[in-house]
């Protein structure tokens, strides 16, 4: 049953009141931890209720503390404090730390409190969780071939990146996911601030980076053997074992060129945005291709943000394939994806006199000279120029009468993936792409700032909530860096006043 939730305002007064107290008994410590009071304290957790409302009956026992242990596990992450259990046992002993999450002193909740909480935000079963822990699975040892520096696992099935892309062109993708809620709650009480505060950028022309990165599990890959070869000497056996981590699956790590246990998770990050905001996150199995990823990442972040109008997309060459070409078109976004070293494809259907595209997606003329790009003409196509006539250069041949030069047209609808609406080797197409290592920055924000991967977590679950959490964290710091809010000037206006 939920009940007594308290509003964001409620909290506010609260907090300064208690603050008030410490500020004049121990000043030196509210000062050291005033970054992370002035985080929490602009943190408006009122668009959770109705998120969260469902998910609770309407009879039983009334809940307590949702949120403040929401506030304790951001302030958990911001404090670089690596287990929820140590975590929850010191918060309920410090009267400051009680007060900053909103809880009263003395009636803090417990450890498992926290991790029921966790639980019931995941929209998975638990019993079903612990089922596949107690059951026995076959042993998969680490693979031995590794790939080459750069390279990534391709999909395990041809076509299939095709037919979700159709599938998402019918707006028909399955909807369920465990992190939905997560997701929500990311989206509606911290990236939609962001978008009004204008640190997300042009929210009509809305540029967005997405990539996919690995997530090691805390658990051993080895599992737990039952079986009794070791009595008969036999100490590497291949036979079925538990695993405390049943999630967790193996992985190649193109940038450490290594193979990983655990998940891939990936992250659709606000590319124009001053401080790399990342405003979508998504689990998968650490096999996953990233290119199933940004389907279903893409056709969910539109519908988690309707009021976004999302205009680029910005991503490595992982997602260049025909199928993602064709949805974004499908989708009136503007692809900035590099194109395969290995493209050997040409187009089929050139303009008269053009031999073939160059790299870059320009066209070719029978002297071997590239033509020049000369922008977007509606409704004709992107416009080519005679690269001797545009610079009004002599030129070696007489390909045509006109003074003003040969000129061609090339549309996308030809072929979506070698020609792109703003073309390759533009600069408006690499000042673009520049944008993409927004959300390399992101990755290193989560992983490093907020060290996520130290918590050793042994589920997708806790994983996630971790990513979820640092995330948050991060669109504090950019609000509070924004703003130039400080909670140290109002207890100081505070204090004068009881004074």
């Amino acid at each position: 049953m939920l009940r007594n939730f308290e509003s964001h305002t409620s909290y506010q007064e609260n907090l300064k009141l208690h603050l008030l107290l410490f500020w004049e008994t121990d000043r030196g410590r509210v000062t050291d931890m005033e970054k992370s009071i002035s985080k929490l304290y602009l943190l408006n957790l009122d668009p959770l209720l109705p998120i969260i409302k469902p998910l609770y009956s309407n009879t039983g026992c009334p809940a307590k503390n949702q949120l403040g242990i929401i506030r304790s596990l951001i302030l958990m992450l911001d404090q670089k404090h690596h287990g929820i259990t140590n975590w929850a046992k010191k918060v309920a002993n410090d009267p400051l730390l009680c007060a900053i999450c909103g809880f009263q002193y003395g009636k803090a909740p417990s450890v498992g409190s926290y991790y029921d909480f966790i639980k019931r935000l995941w929209k998975a079963s638990h019993k079903i969780h612990v089922a596949r822990k107690k059951k026995l699975r076959p042993f998969k040892p680490k693979p031995r071939k590794k790939l080459k520096a750069g390279q990534k696992l391709k999909p395990k099935h041809n076509g299939i990146v095709k037919k979700f892309a159709r599938i998402a062109m019918r707006d028909a993708l399955p909807e369920y996911r465990p992190e939905q809620i997560f997701q929500e709650f990311l989206a509606r009480c911290v990236v939609d601030v962001s978008a009004k505060m204008g640190i997300l950028g042009d929210v009509q022309k809305l540029s967005v980076a997405g990539d996919g990165t690995p997530f090691y599990s805390g658990a051993s890959h080895y599992g737990t053997k039952v079986c009794d070869c070791k009595k008969h000497g036999v100490y590497d056996c291949k036979c079925p074992r538990r695993y405390s981590d049943p999630d967790a699956r193996w992985g190649w790590d193109s940038y450490r060129e290594q193979w990983f246990y655990g998940d891939t998770l990936f992250n659709i990050t606000a590319s124009d945005s001053p401080y790399d905001l990342p405003i979508y996150l998504r689990k998968a199995q650490a096999s996953r291709h990233d290119s199933i990823l940004a389907v279903f990442a893409m056709s969910e972040v539109r519908k988690l943000y309707p009021d976004l109008c999302i205009r680029n997309f910005i991503a490595d060459g992982a997602m260049d394939n025909y199928p993602t070409y064709e949805l974004m078109y499908h989708w009136n976004i503007i692809p900035f994806i590099p194109l395969d070293a290995k493209t050997k494809q040409t187009l089929t259907k050139l303009p008269p006199g053009i031999i073939c595209l160059d790299d870059q997606g320009r066209p070719i003329c029978k002297g071997g000279i590239p033509y020049e790009d000369c922008g977007y003409s509606y409704p004709k196509g992107i416009k080519y120029r005679c690269y001797f006539d545009c610079h009004d250069i002599e030129k070696p041949c007489q390909c045509t009468d006109s003074p003003y030069g040969r000129t061609v047209y090339l549309k996308p609808k030809d072929d979506f993936r070698l020609i792109t609406p703003v073309p390759r080797g533009s600069e408006a197409f690499n000042e673009k792409f520049k944008t993409r290592t927004s959300v390399e920055r992101s990755h290193k924000r989560l992983f490093e700032d907020y060290d996520i991967e130290e918590y050793k977590a042994r589920s997708s679950r806790q994983r996630f909530a971790l990513a979820t959490f640092a995330a948050v964290n991060v669109h504090l710091d950019a609000w509070v860096k924004h703003t130039g809010f400080s909670i140290i000037p109002l207890l100081e206006e505070l204090s004068g006043k009881a004074a």
